[in-house]
C-alpha cells in the first residue's frame, strides 16, 4: 500500500487489493451462511435455542470479517433502541472478547520490541485480559513487582484495516454522486472517520493521548485513567498500570445512588473533553469505560481520540449551550455560520424547522431524549434545505452517541443537557481569555 504524505499515514489501496478484499468478504459471508443453515438445523433437531445459535453465528461472522466490521458492531451494541437487546448482548462480547493473539506469538513479539528481560518477566506471569479488534491486552508483572497491562497491536492488521477503510472511502465517493446525497459532505465525513479509525494503529499517538487525558482529568478524582510507562512502550505496544477488578456491570449491580453517581462522573469527563480540552474520546463503549461499584469510572483506552479544531469546538459548544436554553433561533444561526450551501438553500425554512426540533428536545431526560433521532432529524433538516454543517461536528456527536446507551441503561432520569452547562460556560470563558491574551502578544 502507498501512504499519504499529509501526516495521517492513511494507506491508499489499489484496485486489485480492493477486489481481493471484496472476494474475501464474499467468501466469508458464503461460508458463514452455510454454517448458519447447519447450526439452525442442528438447533431444531437438538432442541437448543435457535436465537442463541443465530447470535453466535452473527458474532463469529463479524469476527471473521475483520476489524472495520467489529468496530461498527461495537457501536451498534450500545444501541438497544436500534437493535434488539439480545443482539446487543451478543455483540457486546466484541468489546474485549475477540480471539486473542496466542501467547506463543506474543512472547517473541515482546522480546523483539522490548527486549529479552521484559519478555522473560512477562513469560512468568502473563494472561489475556481483553482481546479487541485492533489489539489485545495482557496482564503481566514486572521484575520490580508492578502489575501492568500490556496492549499489543495485532500483527498484520494494518493491511486489512487499511483496505477496508479504503473500500469505505470509495463507497462514500459513489454515494456522494447519487441524487439524494448530492451536495452532502459524505466524502469529507468518511475521510475524517476513516483517518481517525486508522490512527488507532498509531500506538505512539495513543500513549500520548492517554497521558493527555490523564492530565486533563486530574481534577476529577472519581475518574481514573491508568498511568502510562513510556520507557516500556513501542510502536505497536503500550504498557500502562494494571487496574484490578474491571468488569462490565449491569444496572442491577449498583444501587440507584451509585448508578447516578457513576453516570454523572462519566458525563462530566466527556463534557470536560468536549467543551474545555478539545481532546475528545469517541469510543467510550463499555469495553473502554467501566463504571465502578463505588460510583467512580475508569477509562482504559485512548485509541480513538480526536483533537477538535478551536473553531469547531466553539461552534459545537455554542450550539449545545443554546439548545439547553431552548434557543432554536441561535442554534440555527450557528449551523448557518458553519454550513456549506448546496442547491436550493432555504435559510428561513431551515430556521423554522430547527427551532421546532430544539423546542421539542430542550430539558428532556436521558429516557426521553433520543440523540440518534435528534441527530438524524438535524441532518435531515439541513439536507432538505440545502445546508451542510462542518464535518467535525461528527466527532462530538459520535462521542455522545456511544455514551448515550450507558446513560440510558444506568440513569435514564438524568438531565444530561443541564449537566453540561457549567462546562459550557467555563470552557467558553477560558477560550475567550486565551484568545484575548493572544491578541496582546
Amino acid at each position: 500500500m502507498n501512504v499519504h504524505n499529509d501526516g495521517t499515514q492513511l494507506p491508499v489501496a489499489g484496485w486489485w487489493e480492493i477486489c481481493a478484499r471484496v472476494v474475501q468478504v464474499v467468501g466469508v459471508l458464503v461460508r458463514s451462511t452455510l454454517r448458519l443453515c447447519w447450526s439452525s438445523g442442528h438447533a431444531l433437531v437438538t432442541g437448543r435455542g435457535l436465537a442463541d445459535a443465530r447470535n453466535a453465528w452473527l458474532v463469529n461472522t463479524i469476527t471473521d470479517l475483520g476489524p472495520a466490521f467489529i468496530k461498527l458492531a461495537q457501536m451498534l451494541s450500545t444501541r438497544q433502541d436500534l437493535v434488539s437487546p439480545k443482539i446487543c448482548a451478543a455483540l457486546a462480547g466484541l468489546y474485549d472478547d475477540v480471539r486473542p493473539i496466542p501467547v506463543s506469538d506474543l512472547l517473541p513479539l515482546l522480546e523483539l520490541r522490548l527486549g529479552q528481560r521484559f519478555a522473560q518477566a512477562v513469560r512468568r506471569d502473563v494472561g489475556a485480559v481483553a482481546a479487541g479488534s485492533i489489539a489485545c491486552v495482557y496482564r503481566a508483572t514486572l521484575p520490580d513487582g508492578r502489575a501492568v497491562a500490556v496492549k499489543v497491536r495485532r500483527p498484520g492488521i494494518e493491511r486489512v484495516l487499511g483496505t477496508d477503510l479504503a473500500i469505505m472511502r470509495r463507497t462514500a465517493r459513489l454515494l456522494a454522486r447519487t441524487p439524494k446525497l448530492r451536495g452532502v459532505p459524505v466524502v469529507e465525513i468518511m475521510t475524517q472517520l476513516t483517518e481517525s479509525v486508522y490512527r488507532q494503529l498509531d500506538f505512539a499517538n495513543e500513549r500520548d493521548s492517554l497521558e493527555r487525558l490523564r492530565h486533563n482529568l486530574k481534577g476529577f478524582p472519581e475518574v481514573r485513567v491508568p498511568r502510562v510507562y513510556p520507557e516500556l512502550c513501542g510502536e505497536d505496544i503500550v504498557v500502562m498500570e494494571f487496574v484490578d477488578d474491571l468488569r462490565r456491570l449491569r444496572p442491577t449491580d449498583l444501587t440507584a445512588e451509585r448508578r447516578e453517581q457513576a453516570v454523572i462522573s462519566a458525563l462530566r469527563a466527556v463534557y470536560q473533553m468536549l467543551f474545555k480540552d478539545g481532546l475528545v474520546h469517541c469510543d467510550l463503549h463499555p469495553g473502554n469505560l467501566y463504571l465502578r461499584p463505588d460510583g467512580s469510572v475508569v477509562i482504559v483506552d485512548a485509541g480513538f481520540t480526536v483533537q477538535l479544531r478551536p473553531l469547531a469546538q466553539d461552534k459545537f459548544a455554542s450550539f449545545f449551550h443554546h439548545m439547553t436554553k431552548g434557543n432554536g433561533q441561535r442554534c440555527a444561526e450557528i449551523v448557518l455560520s458553519t454550513a456549506t450551501a448546496g442547491s436550493g438553500r432555504d435559510s428561513a425554512g431551515f430556521c423554522r424547522e430547527l427551532c421546532a426540533l430544539v423546542e421539542r428536545s430542550t430539558g428532556a431526560s436521558a429516557a426521553d431524549f433520543d440523540l440518534v433521532s435528534f441527530a438524524s432529524q438535524l441532518f435531515d433538516i439541513q439536507r432538505r434545505y440545502g445546508l451542510y454543517a462542518d464535518p467535525q461536528f461528527v466527532f462530538p456527536i459520535l462521542s455522545l452517541l456511544v455514551l448515550e446507551g450507558t446513560v440510558r441503561d444506568f440513569a435514564p432520569d438524568i438531565d444530561f443537557q443541564q449537566e453540561a452547562v457549567p462546562f459550557l460556560v467555563n470552557g467558553t470563558l477560558e477560550r475567550a481569555v486565551r484568545a484575548w491574551q493572544a491578541t496582546l502578544g
